[in-house]
């Protein structure tokens, strides 16, 4: 019986999961279908409770960061803004922040409704540059992580803004670098399967006091991961724009392997000076299968060859999408690969 009882369970489970992947595959052929359904729930939630909606609007939006409970008082080296990815409720950037307002910058987080259009949290983020920034003549360097980075690239170069025109105008401050940290510049096929990343972001809002109940909703109805999928209508709308003139544009990905990409062809000279001159062949071969493996594995959901962008300057690091650039404990001593790249990037 027992045993009867525990192949139920193993057949059900099965029968679960089945259920689950027919739906992400039945979903790549409908996107469009599924883009539009889900933000009409979202207009309409948005429509249903204005008072949340305003609510949840004075919680995001430029947020200067501070330390030990106080803003730093000294004069700042530069200013830098920190823009967060999909379903990320706010420690991605633990050590980073700290390490960059210890060198002496000033750094504002840029937190929206990350499930909304990408387009929706481009237009959101302009707006937040132009108000904080107003009669000021500042300039300033982005550092986005994951999803980030594309919001930011389509805030730089989508027609509706005219960035490049406001700067001129004095209406928005001049962005001098942008920082690209595990972005999928072309898609990710894991933003389909995100179950557990949507679960801790609404966790998140559920905890808080002061969030309405439908926060889930109100950050978007998840119209972000369709955008992210290779090949959606977003990405061949951004990827077909040039990059901005006059920015300095660096792109950070990770790898989950023993080398990143920089280490593997001087990893192939040393084994080529213990072998014979016969071997050199083999070894080539072995470097290319390294390197094609390395942009293949990328983070674990953004792969290299997705984060590059033509003529952008690439750096890789060892690290998760989520390591290369936080610790997964504060108490961690350790530093994230990505952050020394980031400071010497950035530092005058």
């Amino acid at each position: 019986m027992k045993i009867f009882k525990k192949r139920k369970w193993v057949l059900a489970a099965g029968l679960f999961f089945a259920f689950l992947i027919v739906i992400q595959v039945g979903r790549h052929f409908f996107r469009d279908q599924e883009w539009k359904t889900r933000n009409f729930i979202y207009t309409r939630v948005k429509k249903a409770i204005p008072e949340a909606v305003k609510r949840l609007e004075k919680t995001n939006g430029l947020i200067p960061f501070k330390m030990d409970g106080k803003f730093s008082g000294r004069q700042t080296i530069g200013i830098v803004i920190l823009i967060h990815g999909l379903d990320e409720p706010g420690q991605v950037w633990m050590n980073l922040a700290p390490a960059l307002y210890e060198k002496g910058f000033k750094v504002l987080l840029m937190t929206y409704p990350n499930d909304q259009p990408i387009q929706a949290s481009s237009k959101f983020f302009f707006k937040q540059m132009s108000s904080y920034f107003k009669g000021e003549n500042k300039a300033v360097s982005i550092v986005a992580h994951s999803m980030g980075g594309l919001i930011s690239r389509d805030m730089l170069t989508d027609p509706l803004f005219a960035y490049s025109q406001k700067v001129e105008q004095g209406k928005v401050p001049r962005i001098d670098n942008l920082i690209m940290v595990g972005t999928p510049n072309h898609g990710s096929e894991l933003a389909q399967f995100r179950f557990f990343t949507e679960i801790r972001d609404q966790l998140h809002h559920l905890f808080n006091k002061d969030a309405h109940w439908l926060n889930g909703l109100l950050d978007g109805a998840g119209e972000a991961g369709i955008d992210l999928l290779p090949g959606s209508r977003f990405l061949t709308r951004l990827n077909s724009r040039p990059l901005p003139d006059n920015l300095n544009i660096q792109v950070i990905a990770g790898i989950i392997s023993p080398w990143s990409e920089t280490q593997i062809p001087a990893l192939i000279q040393r084994l080529e000076q213990s072998l014979p001159i016969e071997t050199r062949p083999a070894s080539l071969a072995l470097e290319k299968a390294l390197m094609s493996m390395s942009r293949t594995i990328g983070d674990g959901l953004v792969s290299v060859d997705s984060a590059k962008l033509k003529g952008v300057p690439l750096t890789t690091v060892g690290g998760t999408h989520l390591t290369m650039i936080r610790n997964i404990s504060e108490s961690s001593p350790r530093i994230p690969p990505a952050v020394p790249f980031i400071l010497k990037m950035l530092t005058p």
